[in-house]
C-alpha cells in the first residue's frame, strides 16, 4: 500500500494495487474508490484531511473487490 499526495490540491490517495482504472466511485462527498473493470479495488481518494478523518472515524476496511459497484453513485474523476 503506497499513499501519495497532492500538494496543490490537498487531495491524497491510497494506492491498494496496480491495475487500469476503470471508474470511480463515490464512497461520501469528498471520497472516492477507483476499480478495474472487473470491480477490483485499486485505489481510494480523498479530496482532504477532514474528508478521511471523518469518513474512517470507525476504521477502514478495504474490500478486495466492489461485489455491486451499482450501490454507489458514480463519481466524474
Amino acid at each position: 500500500m503506497r499513499i501519495k499526495s497532492d500538494q496543490v490540491s490537498g487531495a491524497f490517495y491510497i494506492h491498494v494495487r496496480d491495475g487500469d482504472p476503470f471508474e470511480a466511485l463515490e464512497l461520501g462527498p469528498g471520497a472516492y474508490v477507483h476499480i478495474d473493470e472487473h470491480g477490483t479495488v485499486l485505489q481510494l481518494e480523498f479530496l482532504s484531511l477532514e474528508e478521511f478523518a471523518e469518513l474512517t472515524a470507525g476504521g477502514l476496511d478495504i474490500p478486495e473487490r466492489i461485489a455491486d459497484p451499482a450501490r454507489f453513485h458514480l463519481a466524474e474523476a
